[in-house]
């Protein structure tokens, strides 16, 4: 007569079972069990959200601020995000600074690849939008301010084969490009 006849004690040496080779997993056979990545220490990238707003009516709203990869660059920790995601932004007051009513608030971002992102959000005079070179070494706070344009620290590199816009000054400081004749 076996004694894993019954259900409940068949049940309880499959979980023995299973917890055994869950040990053996979490020390001496890492790699064989899969759960080991040459990336692991790779560090974790988290921006810091600061938005300072002006108060609509009185009340200072949650802001949604979209975060959205432009140009990815070097290995990220497996865990980082690479993809477009939105981080909610508590405010709180409104406070009186300078005789307008003002609402601050900060959150941290999940933690993010490095590259170019974009950081967008909507604030009373309009959507704050800018783009910044998120790396582990780098500045990583991010101040949108309303009516203030970009984010507070140094935004990212322009494409150097980008066009200057009409009457801008090439970076070379060579004379502007005559537009082409048409005719």
């Amino acid at each position: 007569m076996s004694i894993l006849k019954y259900s409940g004690l068949r049940a309880l040496g499959a979980a023995s079972v299973a917890a055994i080779v869950l040990a053996a997993c979490g020390s001496i056979v890492v790699r064989a069990c899969g759960s080991g990545s040459s990336n692991d220490a790779l560090p974790l990238i988290r921006a810091n959200l600061s938005i300072k707003a002006v108060s609509q009516g009185g009340v200072c709203d949650i802001v949604p601020v979209r975060i959205t990869p432009k140009e990815l660059r070097g290995e990220a920790n497996k865990y980082a995000n690479n993809r477009m995601m939105v981080t909610d932004v508590t405010m709180t007051g409104p406070t009186d600074e300078a005789g307008a009513p003002m609402c601050n608030g900060s959150a941290p971002t999940l933690p993010l690849a490095p590259g170019d992102w974009e950081f967008s959000a909507p604030l009373a005079s309009g959507t704050a939008t800018c783009v910044r070179d998120i790396q582990a070494a780098g500045d990583l706070e991010i101040r949108l301010i309303d009516g203030v344009a970009g984010c507070g620290g140094p935004e990212a590199a322009a494409d150097p084969l980008a066009l200057p816009a009409e009457g801008e000054v090439p970076a070379d400081g060579s004379a502007p490009a005559a537009a082409p004749a048409t005719g």
